[in-house]
């Protein structure tokens, strides 16, 4: 395609066009997917000229009336908006309609932060080591989930206590991975880790948290109903049957609220304690990976050997809270496995490294 009008040009073609090209690729190709689908049912057939606000009000009502939210339907017109001014940058079309992303309003920011309490009935839930893991470089990094998954030990320097959250060879996006330290509470458990991926799951890196947390919260859940039910039973047994009725409501609504909890809700956590605990914004802005106004200082304070020094103490000191009720976190790492080299020692077994080059007939000597 090159320099098409827009009444000869179906629309689904631009949308499919751009889902293959770019939103493919996209961390979130899934919600692409579903907003273009719903483009192509609504304006199925239809020419990229005839794509008018009149219509666009048409397809938001019809949005509306399936039960979306305001929010997610922006999200949708975006999806349409991305995909058509990809054909005209392009130059795949000579002009486009301007879609209008003001008929639904913005979704209110995520307030979600968990308590100490429910992290501690995360942490205790979490039973596997790469699940363990996970929330132990979520906290102690303040990282989005990708950035966690795709972290190796080759970026994680145990003698400097420097994480480099951004891999070699890429290129840093709005999303900004920072270089942060490492904090006392993940220090031992970084040195026990094998070469390659850090979170990973029989020798591989996991391409998804979602799964693994969602199983987390699920257990965490249940460990709260237990725990709760043994409470009605003494309240029963006491023959106070309001305040046995009032427990089982409170479990319920607390069990609901686990549930709400997501990856991201880590993030969001940690940078409200930091600030919570009087860590300056800039510090927090630096393991968030954002932009401070502190150009200077946010370039050669990762040279210091005071960089953010005050973040890194505020979270080992919540560390410290919550292994108040974790007792496996405040014992630290499985002395059982120790890293030698480039191998794991267990008792019983060493481990042959593999991941770091290919296989050859001299690997086994």
């Amino acid at each position: 395609m090159a320099e098409q009008r827009p009444d000869d040009v179906p629309l689904e073609t631009c949308l499919v066009r751009y889902y293959e090209h770019q939103a493919k690729q996209l961390r979130s190709a899934d919600q692409a997917r579903h907003g273009l689908r719903k483009w192509c049912v609504f304006f199925a057939g239809a020419l990229v000229s005839e794509v008018t606000p009149e219509r666009q009000r048409e397809f938001v009502a019809s949005l509306r009336a399936q039960g979306l939210s305001d929010g997610y339907i922006r999200r949708i017109l975006a999806n349409g908006q991305a995909a058509l001014n990809r054909a005209h940058r392009e130059g795949e079309i000579r002009t486009v309609p301007k879609i209008l992303l003001s008929l639904a309003q913005e979704a209110d920011p995520r307030e979600r932060v968990a308590s100490i309490e429910e992290m501690a009935r995360l942490w205790n839930a979490a039973d596997l080591a790469h699940q363990r893991l996970y929330l132990l470089l979520a906290i102690g990094t303040l990282a989005r989930p990708e950035a966690i998954l795709q972290l190796t030990t080759f970026q994680v320097d145990c003698d400097n206590r420097l994480i480099r959250l951004n891999p070699p060879g890429r290129r840093q996006t709005k999303k900004r991975r920072p270089t942060v330290p490492m904090c006392d509470t993940l220090l031992p458990y970084l040195r026990a880790i094998p070469p390659g991926p850090v979170v990973q799951w029989q020798g591989k890196r996991l391409g998804s948290i979602r799964t693994a947390f969602k199983r987390i919260k699920a257990r965490a859940r249940l460990d709260l109903r237990r725990q709760r039910a043994m409470e009605v039973r003494a309240l029963r047994d006491m023959d106070d049957r309001k305040a046995a009725w009032s427990a089982i409501g409170e479990a319920r609504a607390a069990g609901d609220a686990l549930m709400e909890i997501s990856p991201y809700t880590i993030r969001h956590t940690m940078a409200t304690e930091l600030r919570r605990r009087g860590v300056p914004v800039w510090e927090v802005a630096g393991f968030l990976g954002h932009t401070s106004g502190y150009k200077t200082t946010e370039r050669y304070a990762k040279f210091g050997p005071d960089h953010l020094a005050g973040a890194v103490r505020a979270i080992d000191d919540y560390f410290t809270d919550l292994s108040a009720t974790s007792a496996s976190l405040a014992s630290g790492p499985d002395k059982a496995n120790v890293r030698l080299s480039c191998v794991l020692a267990g008792p019983r077994k060493v481990v042959e490294p593999r991941g770091i080059e290919p296989l050859t007939s001299t690997m086994p000597l």
